[in-house]
């Protein structure tokens, strides 16, 4: 058994979710000004003032100038709406309402990502098999995270490990209704009390036992605060496997419901009835923008929680940061002071492209290692996790996809693989048909010594599978690519 000295543990940013189909802090931002244009805020705040809300012009002048500004990615937005609604001037409170309202936004988009293709999020999860070998050399493997999203769940489902997210033995059940009222059913979910949080008592794996210790640091689509904001809840997987978490989330989105014909909606909230058909709410723990963990700013989640990160930290004596930019101060201090408490101490920092030690580091820059490689790449490396030829082009494939993603750039793409799929095969096909001896304008069978039948087989037989076609394909792409540069 690995002794709590020698353990590593991971730091999870959003380029360790990207390869399972999650977008980076660039992407999420491409998305939602895309959606976001200035007419659309404009259109929106006009649908909101008919139902008796809204923002007055100059408030939303204001913010859709700095929403066009083309160095503000969505965290520095909310920033600037945060800071807005801080300097208490008459207009503070429709700033703080946008404020509220992107979050929501950020949410739905990230939630999206979950549900609108199960499929390939289920078949990217092999990627990241190496975990398992992580999770066997150190128990518990701890995982912190900036991600709002449920890959690290859904994982842990996949590879079969257990998985705590710090919450306690308290469990509830959610009434799940149709659009008519109507229970259907019900969603289970795990409580952790304010007053544990606030006391150290998270409910973790202790040290010797295999499985995860998953703490997000930033709030979670699964994770909500209730019973008055009190305590924090955090819905569980509805069935079995790596389905299982986004089973969950689509149903507390979808399926948590107060008298729908009301059409009730509160900011950043779900309204729901409980099983005796009274009102309650869950609020978002999405935390975003500028001011995380800042006291002069009021925030969803427990400030503690930041402490028990600092705490928790102290079990490793390696952490391997994956897809972050070092871009939190309130984390980059936590991670500086680890880093100075011991000489022994290790930081491994791992993302493509990776051009050199934090500047916030460089004074302990002997214990920092760079690693250029992509989250599944150095789990591979780290792990010794050999890949098949067919998986190493499905990853290629996979990775040529994201560069290319949004839709009119996807389907481009899709329609120039497919047409050189069936073209290589095609002319694959028609060199080898010419080889075939001839008789009356027939392939020749008997001289063969084979069916029809028989023959169709070979036909497919001879032609190029599918990896080899994708493989030539991404080859091609890859050279032409070289030849632009």
């Amino acid at each position: 058994m690995t002794t709590p000295r020698n353990l590593t543990g991971l730091f999870l940013g959003a380029g360790a979710s990207y390869e399972a189909g999650m977008p980076l802090a660039c992407g999420l931002t491409e998305e939602l000004k895309a959606w976001l244009t200035p007419d659309k805020l404009r259109w929106l705040n006009e649908s909101w003032r008919s139902q008796g809300g809204g923002c007055p012009d100059a408030v939303i002048d204001d913010f859709a100038a700095v929403l066009t500004r083309s160095d503000q990615h969505y965290e520095s937005l909310l920033g600037y709406l945060e800071t807005q609604f801080m300097r208490h001037s008459p207009e503070s409170e429709y700033y703080h309402y946008l404020y509220s309202w992107l979050v929501e936004m950020v949410y739905h988009l990230l939630y999206f990502r979950h549900i609108v293709d199960v499929e390939s999020i289920q078949r990217r999860l092999s990627y990241y098999s190496g975990l398992s070998v992580l999770a066997d050399h150190n128990r518990p493997l701890w995982i912190f995270s900036l991600n709002h999203d449920v890959i690290m769940e859904c994982l842990a489902s996949h590879l079969d490990i257990r998985l705590s997210a710090g919450f306690t033995v308290e469990q509830v059940s959610l009434p799940r209704r149709n659009q008519q009222g109507k229970i259907i059913g019900a969603i289970r979910a795990e409580v952790l009390p304010g007053g544990q949080i606030q006391d150290s008592a998270m409910g973790f794996f202790q040290p010797g036992a295999r499985g995860i210790n998953l703490l997000k640091i930033h709030g979670a689509l699964d994770v909500f605060t209730f019973r008055d904001g009190k305590d924090l809840l955090r819905i569980l997987s509805v069935g079995d496997g790596a389905e299982g978490p986004l089973r969950a989330l689509r149903a507390a989105n979808e399926d948590l419901l107060y008298q729908p014909e009301l059409g009730l909606h509160a900011t950043n909230e779900i309204i729901y009835a409980d099983e005796y058909g009274e009102m309650q709410f869950l609020r978002r723990s999405l935390l975003a923008g500028a001011f995380k963990f800042d006291p002069r700013h009021i925030q969803v989640l427990p400030p503690r929680l930041i402490e028990h990160f600092r705490s928790n930290l102290d079990f490793l004596q390696s952490l391997v940061c994956i897809g972050y930019g070092f871009g939190d101060d309130h984390v980059n201090r936590v991670i500086r002071n680890w880093l100075e408490s011991g000489n022994d101490r290790r930081l491994a920092i791992v993302a493509p492209g990776v051009p050199s030690v934090p500047a916030m580091l460089l004074h302990v820059a002997r214990q920092v290692e760079l690693h250029p490689f992509s989250a599944t790449d150095y789990l591979d490396s780290c792990t010794g996790t050999a890949r098949s030829k067919s998986e190493i082009v499905d990853k290629r494939f996979d990775a040529w996809i994201r560069r290319n993603s949004g839709k009119e750039k996807f389907e481009g793409a899709r329609n120039e693989f497919l047409q050189f799929f069936s073209e290589h095969r095609a002319e694959e096909l028609k060199q080898w048909l010419k080889t075939l001896p001839i008789q009356d304008g027939d392939i020749d069978t008997d001289s063969l010594g084979m069916t029809v039948p028989e023959l169709v087989q070979e036909v497919k037989r001879q032609s190029a599978s599918y990896h080899e076609v994708l493989e030539a394909f991404l080859n091609a792409k890859d050279s032409g690519s070289q030849e632009q540069a």
